[in-house]
């Protein structure tokens, strides 16, 4: 996918004070094309831009990306701890990654188990100092050993994160808005970010910067009772972002030993919820707490029934975050 800076442009071509007509005469391209490029119509191709931007003085490689990827980016979030999250949000993203899709995580979470999960070393450049200084998260991306992932750290001392922002000003879109230049920049295909169990304000900022939200739920009486403040907490926050949307709901840590227990929940779910859930449950395997052991992706750490149902997972999330 390429990317075309319209605005960039327009802006320069009125700065200059040169029509598009003049414009159109002097590089050659016809007015039409040059009118679809911009208001964003039409891409055009590459020696056209080069000889608008000729005429304009502007540098074809900053309105002219041909690897720009169009970002998803997806908050894993519950208010239950336990449910898995984490192993979700690393599983998804390693099976994201082996489909050749760029993945940026975002570790939210103070107790830093994502960026164990891959065994990123603690540094002074993680997501809490962004979310405090409002610094762009540009400067925060740092590469994991694993091809397709990078990610953002988190910090034990991000436990204060709630208090410490609450006083801000507009502390509702602190995240989106050190978000937004790595998702305008188009690095990545999907940007997943680890949650922490609550319903705070940082939460809601995270969720209030995505595009969708993934809830991933045990499937027992305590985790399926609370599931509806979940949704309704994702909905409250899609008034104030409109483009918000549940992505939908993963059975997680699926028990077959417990079968009755697990089936009834399962039913409780697909009658509330329908199609909401995914196809795919994800089962309780020895393997990934293994893996989390041994502070490697379960996908890197082995191929087992776990890695196949994320693979399955990721294909369906794939499908419906477009």
């Amino acid at each position: 996918m390429t990317r075309v800076d319209y605005e960039a442009i327009r802006a320069k071509r009125i700065e200059l004070d040169i029509t598009q007509k003049d414009l159109s005469e002097r590089s050659g391209v016809n007015v039409n094309i040059i009118k679809q490029v911009e208001t964003g119509r039409s891409n055009t191709d590459e020696e056209n831009l080069r000889s608008i931007c000729q005429v304009l003085e502007l540098d074809l490689d900053t309105v002219y990306h041909k690897d720009f990827h169009d970002t998803k980016v997806v908050a894993v979030l519950n208010n239950k701890g336990g449910c898995g999250k984490t192993s979700l949000c690393c599983g998804v993203g390693s099976a994201l990654a082996e489909q050749g899709y760029r993945v940026l995580l975002v570790d939210s979470d103070a107790q830093r188990n994502l960026s164990s999960s891959f065994d990123m070393p603690r540094t002074p450049q993680h997501f809490g100092k962004a979310v405090l200084q409002e610094e762009s998260l540009l400067d925060y991306i740092q590469p994991t050993n694993y091809a397709g992932i990078d990610m953002i750290v988190a910090d034990v001392s991000m436990g204060m994160l709630d208090m410490n922002i609450f006083t801000k000003v507009h502390r509702e879109n602190i995240v989106r808005s050190i978000l937004q230049p790595v998702v305008d920049k188009g690095w990545y295909d999907y940007i997943l970010i680890d949650t922490n169990p609550n319903l705070s304000l940082l939460n809601f900022n995270v969720v209030n910067a995505c595009d969708y939200c993934i809830i991933p739920v045990q499937p027992a009486g305590f985790d399926v009772d609370g599931l509806g403040t979940v949704v309704e907490f994702i909905q409250g926050v899609a008034k104030y972002n409109p483009k918000l949307k549940i992505a939908g709901i993963v059975i997680n840590r699926y028990d077959a030993r417990s079968r009755i227990i697990s089936e009834t929940a399962v039913g409780q779910l697909q009658e509330c919820y329908g199609e909401l859930l995914f196809d795919t449950k994800i089962q309780v395997d020895s393997k990934l707490q293994a893996s989390q052991w041994e502070n490697v992706p379960v996908l890197a750490y082995t191929n087992s029934r776990i890695t196949k149902e994320y693979r399955a997972l990721s294909k369906e999330i794939v499908k419906r975050c477009v």
